[in-house]
C-alpha cells in the first residue's frame, strides 16, 4: 500500500471541507477548523485553495464558492450541480444508443436509466426525441443470462447450456468454466473452457439458452489474452495518426498507448477486428484522423470515403 502522502491529506481533507460546509452553512472559522482537525491558518489556506476548484471551460460561476462571512464559512456549489441535467432530443438519442449498444438486462441499473431518460428532455425535444430513436436499429435484445453469467464468473462456478454454433440449426448441450464475460461492439460473449468439447470456446451469449449455474467450483485461471470474433484479422492492429488539434482528447482516451510525435499529433494502434466500427471511428474525428496501416485498412476506410462522397 502507497503511504499517504500530505498531497493526498490535503485532498481528503477538501473532499471533506465542501458538503461538510454545504451542509452546516454558517458555522464559525474555528468550529469548522476543529471538525476538521486543522488549526485556523490551515483552514484558511485550504479555503482559499477551494476557490481554484471548478469545471471546465472555467468560467467565473463554474468554480465552488467558499467564502468567509463576520468569521462564519459558506460554500456555493456550482448550481448546475444541483438537478439533473436537461437534455436535446440529439443528446438523447445518443445517450440510447450507446447504452443501448450494451445490451443492458431486464433489472439492471442501466435498464432503469434507460426507462428514465425520456423523463429528463425538455417537453419541447421529446416528441422529436420519439421519432429518432424509433429508427434506431441496433439492439439484439438484452440478454437474461448475464446476471447468472456474472455470478459464475466471479464465483468460479461450472455452468451448462444448450448453445446452437454458427452453422448448425440444432442445440447442442455444453458443459463449461465461464472464464471471462465481455462485450465486444455491443454484443456479449463467454470465454471459457469447454467440457464437452475439450478447448477454450468463445460463445455468443444471446445463442444460449436453458442455462444453469452448477455448485461445482474450478480454481481461477489465468488470464488468458482473450479472442475476439472476426477471424485471423481480429488480431491485426490498424495504425492512426490523429492531428494535434485532438491530442488532448486521444490522450485522454487512450492513455500510455497513444504516443505524442514532436509535431504534435498522435498515433494509436486500433483493433482490426470490424471495418465498420474503424470506418465509423475514423471518421468522427473528420479530417484530424488518417489510417496508416497496414494497406487493406487503409484501402477499406478510402474506398468508404470516396462511397459516402459520392452518396
Amino acid at each position: 500500500m502507497s503511504p499517504i502522502t500530505p498531497t493526498h491529506e490535503r485532498l481528503r481533507r477538501m473532499l471533506f471541507l465542501v458538503p461538510f460546509i454545504s451542509r452546516h452553512q454558517g458555522l464559525t472559522v474555528d468550529e469548522v477548523a476543529a471538525r476538521a482537525g486543522l488549526s485556523r491558518d490551515a483552514l484558511l489556506q485550504d479555503l482559499d485553495l477551494l476557490t481554484l476548484v471548478g469545471r471546465p471551460p472555467f468560467q467565473p460561476d463554474d468554480f465552488v464558492d467558499v467564502y468567509v462571512e463576520d468569521d462564519r464559512v459558506f460554500v456555493d456549489l456550482d448550481q448546475r450541480f444541483s438537478k439533473p441535467p436537461r437534455l436535446t432530443a440529439a443528446e438523447g438519442v445518443a445517450l440510447t444508443a450507446a447504452a443501448t449498444l450494451l445490451n443492458p438486462g431486464t433489472g439492471t441499473a442501466l435498464a432503469a436509466a434507460l426507462e428514465k431518460l425520456e423523463k429528463a428532455l425538455p417537453p419541447g425535444a421529446i416528441e422529436r426525441f420519439r421519432q429518432v430513436k424509433g429508427q434506431l436499429n441496433i439492439s439484439t435484445g438484452a440478454d437474461e443470462g448475464l446476471p447468472l453469467l456474472t455470478q459464475a464468473v466471479a464465483d468460479n462456478r461450472e455452468v451448462e447450456f444448450d448453445y446452437v454454433s454458427t452453422g448448425n440449426a440444432a442445440a447442442e448441450h455444453r458443459h463449461v468454466q465461464p472464464h471471462e464475460l465481455f462485450n465486444h461492439r455491443g454484443q456479449w460473449y463467454l470465454s471459457g473452457f469447454c467440457h464437452t468439447r475439450k478447448s477454450e470456446r468463445l460463445f455468443r451469449v444471446d445463442r444460449l439458452s436453458h442455462l444453469t449455474l452448477k455448485t461445482t467450483r474450478f480454481a481461477p485461471v489465468a488470464a488468458a489474452p482473450r479472442r475476439l470474433p472476426g477471424g485471423p484479422s481480429s488480431t491485426e492492429k490498424v495504425g492512426v495518426r490523429f492531428a494535434a488539434t485532438s491530442r488532448a482528447a486521444i490522450v485522454e482516451r487512450f492513455g500510455s498507448a497513444a504516443v505524442v510525435r514532436p509535431d504534435g499529433q498522435v498515433d494509436v494502434e486500433l483493433p482490426g477486428d470490424s471495418i465498420a466500427w474503424l470506418t465509423s471511428f475514423v471518421f468522427s474525428y473528420g479530417g484530424d484522423a488518417v489510417v496508416q496501416y497496414p494497406p487493406w485498412a487503409v484501402n477499406a476506410v478510402a474506398q468508404s470515403a470516396f462511397a459516402s462522397l459520392k452518396s
